[in-house]
């Protein structure tokens, strides 16, 4: 809205030079008009498009017609006029800028976009969506993170849900005249946690140590017979726990074991007065208490290896942006370790409730490879286009905006296409809206009409939503703008001077759309030194993890 209360005071400029110029010197181009393709033609699996029109001298210059290009493509100029021009044309949104030139050297021009390449319908789950990779040296600091955590946490808490946690001398589950069952009491404590993780092939080499380890219990049992129950407490000055974390993508889920796991106990002791020897030897708490300690270690830790290794904060599953409801899904396809770090790949989909419309697709991506920066991520331009296609085709970029701007009352911006992102040639991903057409209105009636072409280039900045997380933003980088319509007596190249106004508003309203697209927030660890690029129609974004 701030950008059309600066585009009044240029309209009223535009009034006051519209009644004292009569452009002295300016000749009148030629008279081109292209008749096809359509604006707003999107079509799959187009590789050359033909671009046809009509051309002729100004009546005001004269001056014959000497060359008709179409983006660098010289047309066939018939004598009638009539050119066309056959151009090849990429997957995503290609915008075609018809130029002709007079023997003046005066010139018209017409830019108008086509979308094409593989359409996918919009509920569709895209494949590769999102690659997420941390390095050996980022995997050593989420261990000290979720060691920090181990410190602050209710483990008792963290516990209680799976009591009993030790039961020994059950018949078919059934109590007997020698049994014993062990619960975890409130008050689990340790001094201090260390956490190692060093990835290799086989997964997270995980080495835990807890000093200082006390462990209320409280034990129901049987001992000939005789039923008891008392309170008891296990200590160990020293615990520790290695093993190797195995991840595996299973069902769309993160599925974290912990194998071969090996535990040692130095200075353990066990205050259980009153709990009869027959009952202590058979509950073996040494032994089983490290049991016990491996189990809880796997249960800690897979939740912090899930996050860490989605790499991403999708928020919740159906969020609403512009008056629409999203629905987020980001699922696990796969996961890889090596001695440099870990590699996982997510499906996903951004769909909007009531925007059915197909997306451009590109078949058979495949995310880039590591560079070794300690947190990489990479999203495919399907998931960009998935979002943005959706918004326009439920009409969340069809601006109605009553506001005074002196020569109107008001401005319809209706986008013909949906916006695309596409591979640019030097390897980053540009974003373009195609055919937004504009119309300049007073007491509802259309007095002016342009079609804007914009490109805008894709950025990356801090999200104020998540701590140490960042977000897409967009720049513009060119503007073409066509007036098709003008009835306002004011020349067209004053009107031009509101254009930019008109495409800033819009990009205004297309920034939150890539803001819901899920980006880096890495668990308990902040993102910093961000960089972002472009490769094979990914959008990447690299940083160090503090």
């Amino acid at each position: 809205m701030r950008h059309l209360i600066k585009l009044a005071a240029l309209a009223a400029a535009v009034l006051a030079t519209a009644c004292t110029s009569d452009e002295p010197g300016r000749v009148a181009p030629p008279l081109l008009e292209v008749t096809s393709p359509a604006r707003g033609t999107m079509e799959e699996g187009l590789t050359m498009v033909a671009v046809r029109g009509t051309v002729a001298p100004s009546p005001e210059a004269g001056a014959a017609i000497t060359r008709v290009a179409v983006n660098g493509v010289t047309a066939e100029l018939a004598a009638d006029g009539s050119f066309v021009a056959n151009v090849a044309i990429a997957p995503g949104a290609t915008l075609l800028q018809t130029v002709a030139v007079d023997a003046d050297g005066n010139q018209a021009s017409d830019t108008r976009a086509v979308v094409t390449g593989t359409l996918r319908p919009a509920d569709a789950m895209i494949e590769n969506a999102i690659s997420a990779a941390l390095s050996a040296a980022a995997l050593d600091r989420l261990g000290g993170s979720a060691a920090t955590l181990v410190e602050q946490s209710d483990l008792g808490a963290f516990v209680a849900p799976y009591n009993p946690v030790i039961a020994k001398g059950l018949t078919n589950g059934e109590e007997d005249c020698l049994y014993g069952k062990v619960s975890v009491r409130p008050g689990l404590d340790v001094s201090t946690a260390a956490i190692g993780l060093v990835p290799g092939d086989a997964g997270l080499a995980i080495d835990v140590e807890l000093k200082d380890l006390v462990v209320p219990l409280h034990a129901r049992y049987a001992a000939a017979c005789l039923d008891g129950d008392t309170d008891l407490t296990v200590r160990a000055r020293r615990a520790r726990v290695r093993g190797t974390l195995a991840v595996m993508a299973t069902a769309g889920k993160f599925d974290v074991r912990l194998q071969s796991p090996q535990v040692t106990l130095e200075g353990f002791a066990v205050d259980a007065s009153g709990v009869p020897g027959a009952v202590l030897d058979l509950l073996d708490l040494d032994q089983e208490m490290g049991d016990v300690l491996a189990w809880a270690i796997e249960r800690f830790m897979a939740p912090v290896v899930d996050q860490a290794l989605r790499g991403v904060a999708v928020g919740p599953q159906r969020v609403e942006l512009l008056g629409r409801t999203v629905e987020v899904a980001v699922t696990p396809a796969g996961v890889g370790f090596d001695a440099a770090g870990a590699e996982v790949v997510l499906d996903g989909r951004l769909m909007v409730v009531g925007g059915d419309a197909r997306f451009v697709y590109t078949e058979d991506q495949v995310p880039p490879r590591r560079t070794g920066a300690g947190f990489e991520l990479a999203v495919a331009d399907d998931t960009m286009n998935q979002a943005l296609a959706g918004f326009w085709a439920s009409g969340a970029l069809a601006l109605r905006q009553p506001h005074e701007l002196g020569l109107f009352d008001g401005v319809a911006l209706d986008a013909r296409l949906p916006p695309v992102v596409s591979p640019a040639g030097d390897g980053s991903l540009r974003l373009a809206l195609g055919d937004l057409i504009v119309d300049f209105q007073t007491a509802g009636a259309t007095r002016a009409r342009v079609a804007m072409n914009l490109e805008m280039n894709l950025r990356v900045e801090p999200n104020a939503a998540y701590d140490g997380a960042v977000r897409l933003a967009i720049d513009l980088r060119a503007l073409k703008a066509d007036v098709l319509d003008n009835a306002t007596g004011v020349p067209d190249h004053e009107l031009e001077t509101l254009f930019p106004g008109i495409a800033t508003t819009m990009l205004d309203t297309m920034s939150p759309i890539l803001g819901a697209i899920p980006l880096p927030s890495v668990y308990d660890l902040s993102v910093t030194d961000l960089r972002v690029g472009g490769d094979a129609g990914y959008v990447t974004v690299s940083g160090e993890l503090n």
